[in-house]
């Protein structure tokens, strides 16, 4: 996909951006952080600079905890592929032990 310029507002600040992503999903991302800011800067007490940290701070907390969820569930994955392995090869072990008893049942 090409490079889209997109232009957003954060606090009333203009920005344009470069991106490959479709520009609702950067739009969207934008209104998220406006959001974010609001809620963080409504006592008043805090600069646009120092909302931004603290929304950055936030949104790289949020990430980090979802890849280690992430990587726990691909441990579980892994764990419950191995599982099915295990069982298709009993199973397959079984059938040929029951082949082998109705073989000699036939004898």
């Amino acid at each position: 996909m090409d490079k889209q310029k997109v232009n957003i507002t954060v606090r009333g600040q203009s920005y344009s951006i470069l991106t490959d992503e479709e520009p609702e999903r950067v739009l969207a991302l934008s209104n998220d952080l406006n959001q974010k800011l609001d809620a963080i800067m409504d006592s008043g007490r805090v600069s646009l600079t120092q909302g931004l940290i603290l929304a950055a701070l936030d949104y790289a907390d949020q990430a980090k905890r979802f890849g280690a969820e992430a990587q726990k569930y691909r441990s579980e994955i892994a764990d419950y592929l191995e599982d099915a392995e295990n069982a298709m090869t009993e199973r397959d072990r079984l059938k040929r032990e029951n082949d082998k008893l109705k073989e000699r049942l036939m004898q």
